[in-house]
């Protein structure tokens, strides 16, 4: 017979504290992983499995450290799940710690709240002689900020509108808060990662991480010390700009925002492959010589017979993520705060190249402020050159969310259908909109029969009816 029970969830730190008393050391996630630990080798139920680590604390995390780090199970790590508040650290820095894939974030929007002028003075710039020149570039990014936030409501942008384009001129130094929900292994892999940062800040957050996740779970969160193949990423980038002869060959001022670089060859006929193995008993190859001989009109209508029964929030099949399409793509800093958060797609970032130009919203052509955003960008760009030229590590603090990268976006059809739902929609941020439809149009003009369905949740319905009646 069936049993499912609850074994734990997450509750507030506070409210364990409360509960606990004098036993607050023993309320540990450590048990829980103790318990599941055993279950490959210990015939008795799993609550009894439970209630056996929870007797002994301390016999549980001596059986994690021989399970985790003994015998190298480590998945016995993911059931020890932590919550963590970060509040005081930078849009920089909150860039580096998205980057970790299997954790879960929330984030302090910045198209949302009207900002004030809290941000971060990194240790490196203070000890570098600059704290007076940055400072007063944030004072004055803030106070311009807060001008042209009106200057765009008077031009009859409404309040959200205001907030969300105003954003642009704001630097990456300012203040972030975001709620961040981890399980214990690849807490000890971002904690050892960020501890090897070239940027203080990133270390002293690392140093936080293991300072209150360590006390708790010892037995799980134990290696978090910073690695040498971690700390020479930078100087294995310099090597690889010495043997490719340069750091910004090929700047490109203007020109396309989304490119197509690499698709799956035949993705078509490879994708209706894909939906024949999985619904007959053939081998791949024979599928794929299957999908050729039907021909396009018939493959196509195998692709939308997976399809006719969609509603916008359901996913396409998994055959899908057979097919992958890199992208080359150039977005402001406002634009990748968004990008980043589909981890399941493969990102791979250059620097901020203030050379690359800014963004700029339409609301500020409106009211006439470009050249606002303009002069903004360019006191922002000297004392990115001046940081540049002492401590080059931390110089993109001075910059602004308007500022432009460029960003190799790896991502498999499947995941695009998802990302075109969310990004494509008459809701989504205006940048990362127009890019979204500017990378379904690429996907559509390689892979006609596959894309045929990618459009935002506002537009599904209509497009839907046109394909199917």
């Amino acid at each position: 017979m069936m049993k499912v029970r609850l074994g734990g969830y997450n509750i507030d730190a506070k409210t364990i504290r409360e509960l606990a008393g004098d036993r607050y050391e023993e309320m540990t996630p450590e048990i829980i992983s103790a318990s599941y630990a055993r279950i490959s080798r210990d015939p008795r139920e799993v609550t009894r499995l439970r209630e056996e680590a929870r007797k002994d604390v301390e016999k549980a995390r001596n059986s994690n450290r021989t399970i985790v780090f003994g015998l190298g199970h480590s998945s016995i790590a993911e059931h020890a799940v932590f919550n963590f508040d970060v509040m005081g650290i930078s849009r920089l820095a909150v860039e580096a710690v998205e980057h970790f894939r299997l954790a879960s974030f929330t984030e302090k929007s910045q198209r949302y709240i009207r900002l004030g002028r809290d941000f971060v003075v990194p240790e490196e710039i203070s000890g570098a002689g600059l704290k007076r020149d940055f400072n007063g570039l944030m004072r004055y990014l803030s106070d311009t900020y807060l001008r042209l936030y009106e200057s765009i409501r008077a031009a009859g942008g409404d309040d959200e509108r205001a907030k969300e384009d105003a954003r642009y001129l704001m630097p990456l130094a300012t203040t972030a808060q975001f709620g961040m929900t981890v399980n214990a292994r690849e807490l000890e892999y971002m904690i050892s990662s960020l501890a090897s940062h070239p940027l203080a800040e990133l270390r002293e957050f690392a140093s936080r991480l293991y300072g209150l996740a360590g006390r708790i779970a010892p037995s799980l969160v134990k290696y978090p010390d910073p690695t040498e193949y971690f700390r020479s990423v930078p100087s294995v980038r310099a090597e690889i700009r010495g043997k490719a002869g340069g750091k910004d060959a090929s700047i490109v001022r203007g020109g396309p925002e989304a490119v197509l670089v690499d698709v799956t060859p035949d993705a078509d006929r490879r994708l209706a492959a894909s939906l024949i193995f999985s619904s007959t008993g053939m081998s791949y190859s024979d599928s794929m010589r299957k999908a050729a001989k039907l021909g396009k009109k018939k493959r196509a209508a195998i692709i939308a017979s997976t399809m006719k029964n969609m509603k916008p929030h359901d996913s396409v099949w998994r055959e899908f993520e057979n097919i992958r399409i890199l992208f080359e793509v150039i977005v402001s800093s406002s634009c990748f705060a968004q990008l980043k958060r589909h981890r399941m797609a493969t990102i791979i970032v250059q620097d901020y190249i203030p050379s690359l130009g800014i963004s700029v919203p339409d609301s500020v052509r409106k009211a006439g402020k470009v050249g606002v955003l303009k002069e903004a960008a360019s006191k922002a760009g000297r004392i990115y050159r001046k940081i540049d030229s002492r401590v080059e590590e931390a110089r993109d603090y001075a910059l602004l969310n308007a500022h432009r990268r460029r960003v190799l976006f790896d991502i498999n059809l499947r995941e695009l259908y998802h990302f075109s739902r969310m990004r494509s929609d008459i809701h989504a941020q205006w940048e990362i909109r127009r890019l979204s439809n500017m990378m379904c149009a690429l996907a559509v003009e390689r892979i006609p029969s596959g894309s045929m369905l990618l459009c935002g949740k506002d537009s599904f319905d209509k497009r839907k009816k046109d394909l199917f009646g």
